[in-house]
């Protein structure tokens, strides 16, 4: 319960981050609209291309919605029973850089993982802008059910 609180106190961080940004968009789309008579919007959407190939390994995340991306991935030292799948939305991933994520680590007191293992996986909740993978044999569907309902999370199979 207590990570919980500080989960929403870093995204409540990453949160004022956003609002620094919000007049960015108003920007970013001046911005495109500079790169559009430049005919750049091809290269642009080859950019994207790349991007989204580069991306095509965490959209293997039980749970990631269309448009998300994972940003980076938070281990429990204290449970190797779980692995958290940070996600933003693809269009502010920019915004999340290692040392964002390692800022987020050091807060909720959780290592940075290079990924979450993907094989074992008995369950993920959907908490808090996290996707936390369960994985056995510490826990079977049941028990990572419980746990999520516990954290307040929505299980997703």
């Amino acid at each position: 319960m207590k990570k919980l609180v500080f989960v929403f106190a870093a995204l409540a961080l990453f949160g004022c981050a956003k609002e620094e940004a919000a007049p960015s968009p108003a920007g970013g789309s001046s911005a495109k609209a500079a790169a559009a008579p430049a005919g750049s919007t091809v290269p642009a959407a080859a950019e994207a291309k790349p991007e989204a190939k580069a991306e095509a390994k965490p959209a293997a995340q039980k749970g990631l919605a269309s448009g998300e991306v994972v940003i980076g991935y938070l281990r429990d030292p204290k449970d190797e029973g779980q692995c958290a799948a940070l996600v933003a939305p693809e269009a502010e991933k920019a915004k999340f850089d290692d040392a964002k994520v390692a800022d987020l680590a050091k807060t909720l007191k959780l290592d940075v993982a290079k990924s979450c293992p993907s094989e074992g996986v008995v369950g993920v909740c959907n908490a808090m802008g996290m996707l936390v993978n369960y994985t056995g044999p510490k826990y079977t569907k049941e028990s990572a059910q419980a746990d999520c309902t516990k954290s307040r999370g929505k299980f997703i199979e």
